[in-house]
């Protein structure tokens, strides 16, 4: 299992995906009772019933398992997991706020310099939570208005368009930012738990009572800017979406704009 995690880390999977790998590993070896190259693909059949049938398992919960497993088996040069079959996830809309939640949120930490350019980077930089920690001060330039993204999803880098708001938020942090001792030169010397807490906390102070996430500010980006009629193909690159048809869910959440098309079209029998 140490060896697993150093592959993992080697990899530079996140912390999170490390832990839950880890994890899963963990309580399959515990079930199967035999050495890693003793298991066989049977095993893992009889195992993904296990997960269904006695544990309850969501088709989510049995995807993430398996994707795990998956990888165990390839971290060790075996192929016994190569024909299992990993269920589809069900696809499900993205939690996003109105603008005039998320306003609300970027405003409640006016007077915290760090806080308030990392939201203001997330909730209009559309980064993930893994690409503002991983931000380095040298990625930064303002005068153009951009932030460089090296190596997020998929090892691509990416340049990342930020406006006026943002620009003036991290201008008021970066003084600040250059005046802590550190050898650090992120931009954010934080870990991803420290900004779920920053965003998880401004949420509470803004009176927004649902969950949100700092992926839920990036969900809240491409649903404003495609309202808006930003171009889709524009929002895959500023996202960073491998695929245009991984951007075409937030076709689906605008319910105003599928109003209108309607009425617009809707036929007089």
């Amino acid at each position: 299992m140490a060896r697993f995690r150093e592959i993992l880390q080697g990899e530079e999977k996140s912390r999170w995906t490390v832990k839950q790998y880890s994890f899963f590993a963990e309580h399959f070896l515990e079930h199967v009772g035999k050495p890693l190259d003793e298991v066989t693909p049977r095993d893992l059949e009889a195992y993904r019933e296990h997960l269904v049938l006695t544990r309850h398992y969501s088709k989510n919960s049995v995807y993430g398992t398996l994707r795990g497993l998956s990888c165990l088996f390839r971290s060790f040069g075996l192929s016994t997991a190569e024909a299992l079959e990993v269920p589809r996830r069900p696809a499900r809309l993205p939690n996003f706020l109105t603008e005039e939640e998320a306003h609300r949120l970027l405003e409640t930490q006016a007077g915290h310099p760090r806080n308030r350019a990392l939201l203001y980077v997330l909730g209009y930089g559309g980064l993930r939570v893994s690409e503002a920690c991983h931000l380095d001060l040298d990625d930064v330039d303002l005068e153009n208005q951009v932030l460089r993204v090296r190596a997020g999803k998929g090892d691509k880098d990416r340049m990342v368009v930020i406006e006026e708001r943002t620009v003036q938020a991290l201008r008021e942090w970066l003084p600040v930012r250059a005046e802590m001792a550190s050898g650090d030169t992120r931009l954010f010397p934080v870990s991803t738990e420290t900004v779920e807490r920053v965003v998880r906390k401004a949420a509470e102070e803004a009176g927004i009572t649902r969950k949100v996430t700092p992926h839920t500010l990036r969900h809240t980006l491409a649903t404003t800017l495609l309202k808006r009629g930003l171009d889709i193909r524009f929002i895959q690159k500023q996202l960073g979406h491998a695929s245009v048809a991984t951007t075409q869910v937030y076709t689906h959440v605008d319910t105003e704009a599928l109003k209108d098309a309607y009425r617009a079209a809707r036929p007089t029998y």
